[in-house]
């Protein structure tokens, strides 16, 4: 039996190239901007010094970086569990089951690490994590900086595959963006979203910049390390989840996602910021997906 991505995830992280994803005037308006937002996006990253990790660690650390490497893997395998058992429901209707095992895969995840994070297995740092208020405000900041600088890498990549007579990556390299395009059902779309924009975020995050990128550092790591490891880890482990056709672009754009996401938990000491960025992101997603799907009349039965 297959589940999809739960081993990690059910859905990855979204990922979809606005450049293709409809003709509304409003979309095509983004799409014509997004060159001169990276651009703007970058200058503002490099000139207030925004890649920059502090150099002792921030907030919740494990007490032994073995420790919070186990069970970041324990996590995922109960996680890739509670997944099969959620298909063994035998619910009729396989994208609701699907979502059904994506929902019960992260939430055992994100109560696994939680639990681990805030027990004695880990300690405070010297520096500890911003209020949540600063956490929330540097997340929309870092989902405002991040998301243009990600769909134009996406689209520079569809761009140079074209030119270079390769075939232009797919509009949407995910199988629930595409589940969605073609159910155009408002439920399972509110079901969907809620679950890609809250869950999924705090699971990933929870695990990848909560857990293993914090192990780094407690290992000695210094902090740029740290989110260049944990970004090339989490970024391959997406590879067999993403179609081949659109592969080069889709991790491309997650790796440049990914690190920002854990230049955001060096800076601000949580996994709160990244949680709101990823949601966000997932979000937006997910609303590019809806608008496409509005833009393509259905067919008709025969």
């Amino acid at each position: 039996m297959r589940f999809p991505a739960a081993f990690i995830d059910t859905p990855a992280t979204l990922l979809q190239s606005i450049d293709e994803a409809g003709s509304d005037a409003g979309i095509s308006l983004l799409t014509a901007l997004v060159p001169a937002l990276a651009i703007g996006a970058i200058v503002v990253l490099v000139r207030k010094r925004l890649w920059k990790c502090p150099g002792k660690p921030m907030g919740r650390l494990p007490v032994l970086a073995g420790a919070g490497a186990m069970t970041m893997v324990l996590a995922l395998l109960i996680g890739t569990g509670a997944a099969g058992m959620a298909m063994s429901l035998g619910l009729e209707d396989a994208d609701y089951a699907r979502l059904t095992a994506g929902v019960a895969s992260n939430a055992v995840q994100a109560a696994l690490v939680l639990f681990f994070i805030h027990s004695s297995l880990c300690l405070e740092s010297s520096t500890p994590a911003v209020r949540p208020t600063r956490a929330i405000a540097a997340g929309i900041a870092g989902f405002l900086l991040a998301a243009p600088i990600v769909a134009a890498v996406g689209m520079g990549i569809g761009a140079a595959q074209e030119a270079l007579g390769a075939p232009r990556p797919p509009s949407n390299s995910h199988e629930t963006l595409r589940i969605l395009i073609e159910r155009r059902e408002t439920l399972f779309t509110l079901l969907t979203l809620t679950h890609v924009a809250v869950l999924v975020p705090l699971a990933e995050e929870s695990l990848w910049r909560g857990l293993l990128q914090p192990s780094l550092r407690r290992a000695g790591m210094g902090g740029l390390s740290s989110v260049v490891v944990t970004a090339l880890l989490f970024t391959g482990i997406h590879w067999s989840m993403i179609p081949a056709d659109g592969r080069f672009a889709a991790l491309a754009m997650l790796g440049t996602l990914a690190l920002v996401l854990g230049i955001l938990r060096e800076r601000t000491g949580g996994t709160l910021a990244p949680i709101v960025l990823h949601g966000l992101f997932n979000a937006a997603n997910v609303a590019i997906a809806v608008a496409s799907a509005a833009e393509v009349p259905v067919s008709s039965p025969p």
